[in-house]
């Protein structure tokens, strides 16, 4: 007997049930790498210095990782955000605040329905371009 003949009988003998498929609602068609780049639009369109498009590309994903955390912890994570980096002296502490706000807001207005978490990103720059290489997790409601 062939192999595919006794698969066939031993399939017909035993009957699985299989469900269907389901595309889970919160997945969004697009690449999370692209998406943080279209979210972090504002502030990596200010400077084309290589090292102010990472750092806003790392202020990018901290804000919509924060965003998915419950009203008061966001608020209570956004002051030690705010603390630690105005240490730095680039930014004042209202700068950093409106621009960590601001983000929030975006994520808010425009990609409020995907719920992937960023869990680690590289930006990697060639010789006249950068990319962004990101692994994410789904974030139950």
């Amino acid at each position: 007997m062939s192999g595919m003949r006794k698969l066939r009988r031993s399939s017909l003998a035993k009957r699985y049930e299989v469900e269907p498929l389901r595309l889970q609602k919160s997945l969004s068609a697009r690449k999370l790498s692209q998406v943080i780049l279209d979210f972090a639009q504002p502030l990596s369109n200010a400077s084309d210095d290589d090292r102010f498009f990472k750092n806003a590309i790392a202020c990018a994903v901290l804000c919509w990782n924060l965003s998915f955390l419950k009203e008061k912890e966001q608020q209570r994570q956004m002051r030690s955000i705010v603390n630690k980096l105005s240490k730095s002296g680039q930014l004042t502490r209202f700068e950093i605040r409106d621009c960590v706000q601001m983000l929030l807001e975006r994520k808010r207005n425009f990609f409020a329905d995907d719920r992937r978490m960023v869990i680690n990103y590289e930006v990697v720059e060639e010789e006249d371009s950068r990319h962004l290489f990101v692994a994410s997790m789904l974030v139950e409601n």
